[in-house]
């Protein structure tokens, strides 16, 4: 992960005044069909789109496949662009529930003629390519009536004489293009996608009322992810008996309480470009942590989680500060890692301590008051490592 990474693209899209009126956003390698994963986390988690786009419109052109996947954003006004050439009349059903959540969808060069009312009518936006239709389709295009009233949109545009002719035929119209503007590489540190997943689950986690079903939907955005959760309830630590074929099944069997838990440890271990015993470090500590825990505090929840967490930095290249930013971690847990304040920021500093064999920084008295010796806590730490290296065959 290197600052340097392109994260995105975009391109300014004018009015006829030649203002910017809005940005296209665009996958790296001008692909603008079929976004992978980590191009729709770079859009999403790893830049702050406000700032970047000036608080402007942006354009986004995706799949209908893909669309489900697209988080609403109700802090950006956002405009989805779908290809005419894979829409029919059985989607309109779909689109219009998107279009009732508060998706804004548009449509790319779509031929009036070919098309239903019905289906038109769920798009507010329409975009026509100069690189598929001649200025004069354009004009004439843009006449039908199921079309003269959405907001138009011409792309392509690499001649001055095209744009002078479109000015003075859409005057209302917006505008982008090479002759206009020639697109910006939007650069930063790409952080893994498992990162907007984890944050969807944490939102849904903190709301009581979400049922193992929405929990379900966050988890199958990733199929690797999916996988390796259902693989889970068939290992020795759950012992599944059921044939799983379904991240909503595999939650009700691993539980709730648990699944932050494997869905961190997948996202650390899919960290590419790091040593494979990093990996092993993270989790000997989230169980070393864990286990202290239960056995100092056994109501105490968040143990394992701090000890995973704690390792962020060192996987992700970024300030622990920074990275927890945007997770809706319980506050518990944020000041424990930040500050080692509470039960758990105890927990975690005994273990760091452990870890480094600075033994003047482990409270053995206090420890002593709850009946735990120098043994039993070494004993605790060799437990941890066994539970790693399973977990870490997972």
């Amino acid at each position: 992960m290197k600052d340097a990474d392109i994260l995105f693209c975009r391109k300014a899209v004018v009015n006829r005044l030649s203002e910017t009126t809005a940005y296209y956003i665009l996958h790296p390698s001008n692909v603008t069909q079929g976004q992978d994963a980590s191009f729709l986390s770079s859009l999403f988690v790893d830049a702050n789109l406000t700032e970047i786009t000036q608080q402007k419109t942006i354009f986004f052109q995706t799949s209908l496949t893909e669309l489900s996947a697209l988080p609403l954003q109700t802090n950006i006004h956002m405009v989805i662009f779908l290809s005419a050439n894979e829409l029919t009349e059985k989607h309109v059903e779909t689109l219009s529930e998107f279009r009732l959540q508060g998706y804004q969808l548009g449509i790319i060069n779509p031929k009036p003629e070919a098309l239903t009312v019905a289906l038109l009518s769920i798009f507010s936006y329409v975009m026509l390519t100069l690189d598929h239709l001649s200025v004069d389709d354009v004009i004439t295009r843009i006449k039908h009536p199921a079309l003269s009233s959405k907001n138009l949109w011409v792309n392509k545009i690499e001649k001055s004489e095209q744009f002078t002719q479109l000015l003075e035929n859409v005057p209302e119209g917006q505008f982008s293009g090479n002759f206009i503007n020639k697109m910006t590489s939007v650069k930063g540190k790409r952080i893994l996608a498992y990162k907007a997943i984890l944050i969807d689950l944490l939102v849904a986690l903190n709301n009581r009322e979400s049922s193992p079903r929405v929990l379900a939907e966050c988890i199958e955005r990733d199929p690797t992810l999916t996988y390796r959760i259902i693989k889970l309830t068939h290992s020795v630590i759950y012992r599944s008996q059921f044939n799983v074929s379904n991240a909503q099944r595999a939650i009700e069997i691993i539980g709730v309480r648990d699944l932050i838990k494997w869905v961190g440890l997948v996202m650390l271990g899919s960290v590419s470009g790091k040593p494979d015993c990093l990996f092993s470090m993270a989790v000997s500590r989230a169980c070393f942590c864990q286990n202290l825990s239960t056995t100092l505090f056994p109501k105490l929840d968040g143990a394992f989680l701090v000890g995973l967490f704690s390792y962020l930095p060192s996987f992700l290249d970024e300030e622990l500060p920074t990275l927890l930013k945007d997770l809706p971690l319980d506050e518990n847990i944020k000041s424990a890692l930040l500050e080692y304040k509470g039960n758990l920021g105890g927990i975690l500093k005994i273990v760091v301590a452990y870890e480094a064999g600075r033994w003047e920084k482990i409270p053995f008295g206090l420890l002593a008051s709850k009946d735990m010796s120098k043994q039993s806590l070494k004993d605790l730490y060799i437990k941890s490592l066994k539970e790693a290296r399973e977990m870490g065959s997972l």
